[in-house]
């Protein structure tokens, strides 16, 4: 009798043990809390270019050197304020002795640099306002630095995107139970300012400023 009990337990703890072997085990996830990164970009037209251009000359007279750039610097001013632009800014103005150090130490003439810049709103004709320059004795073309009047609205277009995304990352991870109990805006780099150096066979019209705007949304 002793024996058959024992067989009989035995059989009962082995199919047990099986079952329990064989059978999943499933848990509930039940979220408390969740902290989620949101991210936003919008794209913009730029409205307005700051050109910036040199003026470099060089000859053996050094007054001749000066007098020369200060023709060519009077010239293109005037030729620009005859165009619309009326604030032509002189950023820089220099003069030094240029050497020669090929074979020792030689003069090769006296610079003269000026650098200007100014802003135009009419983006369809930058390609005009570079052949005045050009044209009329300045050397090289800087930069064009694009801006945009509607930064301040864009950007807060991109933060409403950026909490938007938050708020979908949460759902997505299973978070739809949560509530939103804290937002704040972390940094993010975003400048109003699209920097461009001038070449030859650039697109000087299509451009494109990005804003960026970033949260970090906690829920629980």
């Amino acid at each position: 009798m002793r024996k058959k009990f024992l067989l009989i337990l035995s059989l009962v703890l082995l199919v047990a043990i099986s079952f329990s072997i064989a059978t999943p085990v499933y848990a509930e996830v039940n979220l408390k809390k969740m902290s989620v990164i949101g991210n936003g970009v919008v794209e913009i037209k730029p409205d307005s270019v700051k050109v910036c251009a040199e003026i470099q000359t060089v000859d053996l007279d050094a007054v001749k050197s000066k007098n020369d750039n200060l023709e060519a610097l009077n010239k293109i001013t005037a030729i620009l304020n005859e165009n619309g632009i009326e604030d032509v800014v002189v950023d820089n103005f220099s003069f030094y002795p240029c050497y020669d150090y090929s074979q020792g130490k030689s003069l090769t003439g006296y610079c003269t640099d000026s650098d200007i810049s100014f802003e135009i709103g009419d983006l369809e004709n930058i390609g005009s306002y570079i052949d005045i320059l050009t044209e009329n004795g300045a050397t090289s073309i800087r930069s064009l630095t694009y801006s945009s009047s509607h930064f301040d609205e864009a950007y807060e277009e991109a933060l409403k995107l950026a909490v938007e995304n938050a708020e979908a990352k949460c759902v997505y991870l299973g978070g739809d139970n949560l509530s939103l109990v804290s937002i704040n805006e972390e940094y993010s780099y975003s400048s109003n300012y699209l920097y461009r150096s001038y070449y030859e066979g650039l697109d000087l019209g299509e451009q494109t400023i990005t804003v960026n705007a970033k949260v970090i949304a906690k829920y629980s």
